[in-house]
């Protein structure tokens, strides 16, 4: 199976690996770069994730695995990364260019639902 996921041109020092969407367009909204507009897109798009993707329950404990998360090819047409299209128009605006790239070798899974996986480097998955 074939994996995607949406990334930034640059790294988290954490997971060394580079940053998703989701938390590129945080980076935006956090660091107030962007129009009152695109943060009030970000946040009706963040409400509608919320309620229609799983939140991978190790982000609750602040990701000590040092997970990533990729979609399933089977929802790469799907509502849910077409709604992505919000987050990578704000982030294109604001001089972060989303990238999408695939694998079918993402590490080992330590988590799965019905639109993605997550895996994490083995050292940590084990942990």
């Amino acid at each position: 199976m074939t994996y995607y996921r949406y990334c930034a041109p640059y790294e988290s020092d954490y997971t060394q690996q580079r940053y998703g969407v989701f938390i590129a367009v945080w980076h935006l909204i956090r660091d107030k770069k962007v129009s009152p507009k695109d943060e009030q897109a970000y946040w009706e798009a963040r409400d509608w994730f919320e309620e229609n993707l799983p939140i991978p329950p190790f982000h609750a404990e602040g990701n000590p695995r040092r997970a990533i998360t990729w979609f399933k090819d089977s929802v790469m047409n799907s509502e849910v990364v077409a709604k992505l299209s919000i987050y990578r128009d704000i982030a294109q605006r604001y001089g972060t260019e989303i990238e999408l790239i695939s694998t079918e070798d993402p590490g080992l899974i330590i988590y799965e639902d019905e639109y993605q996986i997550a895996s994490a480097p083995l050292e940590t998955a084990l942990a």
